[in-house]
């Protein structure tokens, strides 16, 4: 065997090893740590422009917030939780249905919705992943699940 064959076998083992891990790197998000960081209800905010949307500032305060913003539906059951670093969305969101259910679980980048992104059924379950860039538009391959949590479709969104 040459060399390049040797080569491109092993370009070809790194390849697919990436391709198995990719759905991995896709799902390591995680749960917002509501513990150790201060929450803050959306209305005790303002918000004044910024290069990307607006930058998040406490009532009263005119220092950048830095913790979990939240909203509530009139029910009193969660819309979503985001977090901000420095006034700017930086960290996970996560936008909850009436009824207090997951829909959707995404990450800010410099106050852009943009990464690893994952839609729930209304029982928990992944209904579709992919990744979102420049405010919410899908890029690359997303997988979407039956309820079973069978693969029913993968689709390819370009730029």
């Amino acid at each position: 065997m040459t060399f390049k064959q040797l080569y491109n076998q092993e370009l070809m083992k790194i390849a697919f090893l990436l391709a198995l891990l990719f759905p991995l790197l896709l799902s390591a998000q995680t749960e917002i740590d509501t513990t150790n960081q201060r929450m803050v209800p959306m209305s005790q905010t303002y918000q004044k422009a910024y290069q990307f949307g607006n930058k998040y500032y406490e009532v009263g305060t005119t220092k950048p917030f830095t913790g979990i913003l939240y909203g509530r539906y009139d029910n009193g059951q969660l819309q979503t939780l985001q977090e901000f670093k420095n006034g700017i969305g930086d960290g996970i969101w996560i936008n909850f249905d009436p009824e207090g259910r997951k829909e959707i679980q995404g990450t800010y980048v410099n106050n852009r919705i943009e990464g690893p992104v994952t839609l729930f059924y209304e029982n928990g379950k992944v209904k579709g992943k992919g990744q979102y860039r420049h405010w919410k538009q899908p890029i690359g391959w997303w997988t979407y699940y039956d309820l079973s949590g069978k693969v029913v479709q993968r689709m390819l969104y370009t730029p």
